[in-house]
């Protein structure tokens, strides 16, 4: 009698090899096992310029996956037909010496290019517990195309109407963040920035009955300079220097260069309502074209969380879902869930949670605090949660480190600072500690049991991964005044119980004591830098922040002297 071996498993590696955001997704038979990001482990924000080598390296290394196990690399841009991709640098060895530096002697398995929006739908599709559904895609640019309509429908991905790079939103909304003094990866400051002001129109960005038009003079189309089509970094300058002559029709705005950020709050909220219409027109499009109440959306205007919000509270469809990583982040898994559709093997792959990135054991959290010269204390569960809601309530700022890191740009209670909502100075005090603007809002993480006692509209799914805002309830608004943002609204974090128990645990511990079942979350970095990824850098940003009260480090209490730990157990 013969044992039946097992099959041996298909391993997909998903790139995503642009000029920014690179990263690395692994999937055996056809489901995600992780996503790693290149800035998160060669700490330089959005990873620009670099690829994702030691991104792809993490993440075989922590499945005991070897680049020869791979039976398919996808990657989620077609470089071939662009002058980026006419250089030796897309060759098979080109490949090989990006991807696997370290490996002189691979032979570089077979490669997949999957186009850029075909990707990012892939991302958002394929993880979606619904079928058909509407897709749109909306970043700055992908091979030639900035916004995308299809329809996901028995896994095809059908592309039904494209939008020219000249029709950029993402380039839109990024001139304009660098018109305000915001730089072009300040989006996310512009978009705090205009629940400031008042919308006062005149911009050339336009909602039709068929979508959108951006209405820019002398903006060359794709037929009149096919060279332009090209991916770009950040955005096209000679774009940029048209929208700015826009801009500066806008009265009374000039480009902003020594002036507070405030005074162009008027300017901000002019800009997003400009790009919440132009996505509400392309929302109703969609809707014409594809016959299902289901809307998926990504690209990297999908991180704008007020566009979400309004779009979910819109009623255009029943159901809008957002992946953890709309932006280029996401298309590494969208190109690798892509090419395992296309061999046959997908399986199903859900996005209930953000948690795919590395871990922090115990080991290497007790060898950080040692190292540092901290103290610390193991703790079991229930008593680390109990010993971090206490010091939360008292008025103390925790940072919060466990488990596999989330992916994307937005910390959901695996490295996270926080604070109790209750007291409004914990805006300020966070702001402060992170080295960030006063007027940039932070955000609650809630019991997803409590969240509809929190908000007054609706944020659905994409409030799993904070990419939602809504308007809190009249009477929270006073109880967690340091997560309401200056027009009421915030940007929740449903925390459920099933995906995160740890944090779930602690937020439950801090309502048992206070009443109010949210805490205040922000991530856990400083200014400019990457969230942390590893032991040693929460322990070294914990030590740099020194109006960080505590740390929780996997299973240990970390504080900077014995007199800092409560006195329930020694120090180690």
């Amino acid at each position: 009698m013969t044992t039946a071996q097992p099959a041996t498993p298909r391993y997909t590696l998903g790139v995503n090899i642009n000029l920014h955001d690179s990263s690395a997704a692994l999937l055996r038979d056809g489901v995600l096992i992780r996503l790693v990001e290149q800035e998160k482990v060669g700490r330089r924000k959005h990873a620009l310029g670099q690829p994702p080598a030691l991104a792809i390296q993490q993440c075989l290394a922590a499945e005991s996956v070897s680049p020869g196990d791979l039976a398919a690399v996808a990657i989620g841009w077609d470089h071939r037909g662009s002058r980026f991709g006419q250089s030796r640098r897309f060759t098979p060895d080109g490949l090989r010496r990006m991807l696997f530096p370290d490996q002189p002697d691979l032979a570089m398995p077979p490669v997949t290019w999957v186009p850029h929006h075909l990707a990012h739908a892939a991302s958002a599709y394929y993880p979606c517990p619904a079928d058909p559904v509407a897709i749109i895609v909306i970043d700055g640019a992908g091979e030639t195309q900035c916004s995308t309509i299809a329809r996901g429908h028995g896994g095809a991905i059908e592309i039904l109407r494209e939008w020219p790079i000249a029709q950029s939103l993402g380039f839109f909304y990024a001139a304009a963040s660098r018109w305000a003094g915001l730089s072009e990866w300040g989006a996310g400051k512009l978009m705090g920035l205009a629940a400031y002001g008042r919308p006062r129109g005149g911009l050339p960005l336009h909602r039709r009955p068929d979508g959108y038009e951006l209405v820019v003079a002398g903006a060359p189309g794709d037929a009149d300079d096919p060279g332009r089509r090209r991916p770009l970094l950040g955005f096209d300058p000679v774009y940029e220097r048209l929208l700015y002559a826009t801009f500066g029709c806008h009265y009374p705005y000039a480009e902003r260069r020594g002036e507070e950020a405030i005074a162009y709050a008027d300017f901000a909220a002019t800009v997003q309502d400009a790009l919440e219409e132009a996505v509400l027109g392309l929302a109703e499009q969609a809707r014409r074209l594809v016959d299902s109440p289901v809307l998926v959306l990504a690209g990297g205007v999908g991180m704008n969380c007020s566009m979400v919000g309004r779009l979910v509270r819109s009623g255009l469809y029943d159901r809008v879902y957002v992946p953890p990583v709309p932006s280029d982040v996401g298309v590494s898994v969208g190109a690798a869930l892509f090419e395992a559709e296309r061999a046959g093997v997908r399986q199903q792959t859900r996005f209930d949670h953000a948690y795919w990135s590395l871990d922090v054991s115990a080991d290497q959290a007790a060898a950080a605090a040692a190292g540092a010269g901290l103290v610390s204390r193991p703790l079991p569960e229930p008593e680390l949660a109990r010993q971090a809601a206490a010091a939360l309530s008292a008025g103390q700022v925790v940072a919060w480190a466990r488990g596999r890191g989330e992916i994307g740009q937005r910390a959901l209670g695996a490295r996270s600072i926080l604070a109790d909502p209750r007291d409004r100075r914990n805006h300020e005090r966070l702001n402060l500690i992170k080295g960030r603007e006063m007027w940039r809002p932070v955000a609650p993480s809630v019991l997803a049991e409590h969240l509809d006692e929190v908000m007054a509209t609706p944020v659905g799914q994409p409030a799993r991964f904070m990419l939602a805002a809504g308007v809190l309830r009249p009477e929270l608004r006073a109880r967690m005044p340091a997560v309401t943002h200056v027009d009421g609204s915030a940007r929740p974090q449903e925390v459920v119980r099933d995906t995160n128990p740890a944090y779930w645990t602690l937020i439950e511990e801090f309502r048992q004591r206070t009443g109010v079942p949210a805490v205040v979350n922000t991530s856990f970095n400083l200014a400019g830098e990457p969230i942390v990824n590893t032991a040693g850098e929460a322990v070294e940003t914990f030590v740099r922040a020194k109006d960080i009260d505590l740390l929780v480090l996997a299973d240990r209490l970390v504080a900077r002297g014995e007199s800092d730990l409560p006195a329930t157990a020694e120090a180690t």
